[in-house]
């Protein structure tokens, strides 16, 4: 199945999408999740921001293809030399006509600007705390999922790449999430798709299930 395809199984699906802005000179990835609700797996499609004047710094100092994801198209690269939003915003909004977008879970720091925005345009945002507590569920999904290969994508580099970079802490009760402070690359996709797992599982489904499953695992 090619990533067109792919694509065009989710139109008008009910999702969830995950927001991780991370810093404004940084990755910033928004990932939606569509549930399979026979199934319990579910489909997955990122999209990935970086400001373009800091993208062969990037290759440069960290040895990560930023310059070919961007000629391939995996990679927007936002004029400037820090994220602009507005392309965010946009991309959200053409993504709320072509899904049915039911949440926009978020982590809260640095998105103030964005989710007011987002906000005043009636988009649905949800604030997700990056504790343990909060965090220890969504996680133990997206690994469940991954390890018994109910997680499908269109075979996305970078977020396969993100994945592959996860590195996670655990506190004194047992609860564990990712952590960006001990993970060597970016993990800014796996977060913004924890946070959109933490949403789906805490609504009940209603639509059927995905029809011929694609891309297996991560």
């Amino acid at each position: 199945m090619t990533r067109a395809e792919f694509r065009a199984r989710l139109q008008g699906r009910r999702c969830y999408v995950g927001l991780d802005l991370g810093s404004t000179k940084d990755l910033t990835a928004t990932v939606a999740v569509f549930p399979d609700d026979v199934g319990g797996g579910f489909d997955v499609l990122p999209q990935f921001f970086m400001p373009d004047d800091n993208i062969l710094e990037r290759v440069r100092r960290d040895r990560v293809p930023y310059d070919q994801w961007k000629h391939d198209g995996e990679l927007v690269a936002t004029p400037g030399p820090v994220t602009d939003y507005e392309y965010i915003r946009v991309h959200l909004h053409a993504w709320a006509d072509e899904f049915d977008i039911r949440e926009l879970p978020y982590d809260p720091w640095n998105a103030t600007d964005l989710v007011s925005r987002l906000l005043q345009d009636g988009l649905p945002c949800v604030p997700i705390r990056q504790g343990f507590v909060s965090l220890t569920a969504p996680t133990k999904s997206l690994e469940t999922a991954v390890l018994s290969k109910r997680l499908r994508h269109d075979g996305h580099p970078i977020l396969r790449w993100n994945i592959g970079n996860i590195v996670v802490e655990t506190d004194a009760a047992g609860n564990y999430k990712l952590s960006k402070a001990l993970s060597t690359e970016k993990i800014d996709g796996a977060a913004a798709l924890v946070n959109a797992i933490d949403r789906m599982d805490r609504h009940s489904s209603t639509d059927g299930p995905a029809e011929d499953p694609v891309v297996v695992g991560a």
